[in-house]
C-alpha cells in the first residue's frame, strides 16, 4: 500500500490495484456507453408508442352511419318490435362535431345534442348539457373507420343493453 499526496491530503492507493487501472477503465467507459444507449433506447420507444398512441375524440369526430343494432334484455322483447326498431336504428346518422355538439339524424327527424369523453377515452356520454338525461355509453371498439358503443338502459329488473355498430361515413 502507498499514499499519494493530493491538496496537501493523502490518500491510501492500493498498489497491488494499479496493473487493473487500464482495465478498469476500458470497462467503466464500456457501461457508460452501454448506459447511454440504453437510455437512448428508452427515449425512442416512448417516443413512438406516445406517437402511435390514437386521440379517441379526434377518432369520434365525423359522420357516423349505424351499420348494425343488437339488443340483449332480460326480460322478453316482442320480436316485431325489435324488427323494427332495428330497421329504423339502422337509418340513422350520428354527427359528431369537435366543439362538443352532435346531431343524430332518424327518420323523421334530426336531434341536436351535446357529447362528451371521460377522461379514460372509453366512455361516450350523449345528452351532456342539453337539459336532457345523460346516457353513458361504453366504447367496446374505435378505430377511424368503425365505433362499437354499448348502452345500457332501465333498471336492474327490465336491463337492457344496445350495442351499436358504427361506420364512419365521412371524416
Amino acid at each position: 500500500m502507498g499514499y499519494v499526496f493530493l491538496r496537501n491530503k493523502a490518500f491510501k492507493i492500493y498498489l497491488h490495484l494499479l496493473p487493473l487501472k487500464p482495465f478498469i477503465e476500458t470497462n467503466l467507459s464500456m457501461m457508460k456507453n452501454k448506459l447511454l444507449k440504453g437510455l437512448a433506447a428508452v427515449v425512442m420507444l416512448i417516443l413512438v408508442f406516445t406517437a402511435c398512441n390514437s386521440n379517441p375524440k379526434k377518432d369520434i369526430i365525423g359522420t357516423w352511419q349505424v351499420a348494425d343494432v343488437k339488443f340483449e334484455s332480460q326480460t322478453k322483447i316482442d320480436p316485431r318490435q325489435l324488427s323494427f326498431y332495428v330497421t329504423e336504428m339502422r337509418t340513422w346518422i350520428y354527427t359528431f362535431n369537435a366543439d362538443s355538439t352532435m346531431n343524430v339524424k332518424q327518420t323523421d327527424r334530426d336531434i341536436p345534442n351535446r357529447w362528451k369523453l371521460n377522461a379514460k377515452g372509453d366512455t361516450i356520454t350523449i345528452g351532456f348539457g342539453t337539459g336532457f338525461f345523460d346516457v353513458p355509453s361504453k366504447i367496446e371498439k374505435l378505430t377511424s373507420e368503425e365505433m362499437i358503443m354499448k348502452t345500457t338502459l332501465a333498471s336492474d329488473s327490465t336491463k337492457t343493453t344496445q350495442t351499436l355498430y358504427l361506420k364512419k361515413i365521412k371524416k
